[in-house]
């Protein structure tokens, strides 16, 4: 995360409770409100993920797999990336032992001319594939490319290294139950 993609996440997080005139005084009333606004949107998101199915749009086993598994919020993430994936074309660049290198282009041009992104794709002991956009890495969402070769591999589950825990229902329940959200645990090893 860049610096500046840190500010923008810390002034959402404010936004609506402080602005530049805020004395600290009074940010510290308007920091507690905010805690208070966020646990009641992750509680009111857990709600909905634990008591209501994901609506399918694709049916695909890719979109079924993550609607058992994700948030109803990362799962909308995810389903308008699968979504976008049925827009791109794919080839086969090259293979270098278990590499597969791929060119994954939107279809709206020439495949031959257009540049695309690069997806490295692997299964020799599970499956690896990376793409030159680095959404997966910067965001933790599969992108458009990745989910296009998985298509092509005809993969029906997602692999478990692309499912962050975080953004699961079993783990909300799990923090749920102990009643401590990762926010809340945060801010305890923050005082340790």
């Amino acid at each position: 995360m860049t610096s500046s993609q840190r500010s923008e996440s810390i002034n959402a997080y404010f936004d609506g409770f402080v602005n530049q005139k805020t004395s600290l005084h009074d940010f510290l009333e308007q920091y507690e409100k905010a805690l208070v606004d966020h646990h009641r949107k992750e509680t009111e998101e857990d709600f909905k993920s634990k008591n209501s199915k994901a609506t399918m749009i694709i049916l695909s086993p890719l979109e079924n797999e993550a609607g058992k598994y994700y948030t109803r919020a990362i799962f909308g993430l995810f389903q308008a990336e699968l979504k976008r994936s049925y827009d791109y074309w794919c080839k086969k660049l090259r293979k270098d032992g278990n590499v597969t290198t791929y060119n994954v282009v939107r279809m709206d041009g020439d495949f031959e001319t257009k540049k695309g992104h690069s997806v490295l794709y692997s299964d020799a002991e599970s499956v690896n594939a990376t793409c030159d956009c680095v959404m997966f890495e910067t965001s933790g969402i599969l992108c458009r490319p990745i989910l296009k070769i998985f298509e092509k591999k005809f993969l029906t589950v997602i692999p478990e290294s692309y499912i962050f825990r975080r953004w699961t229902v079993p783990t909300r329940k799990q923090g749920r139950a102990k009643g401590v959200t990762p926010l809340r645990r945060w801010c305890l090893k923050a005082k340790q």
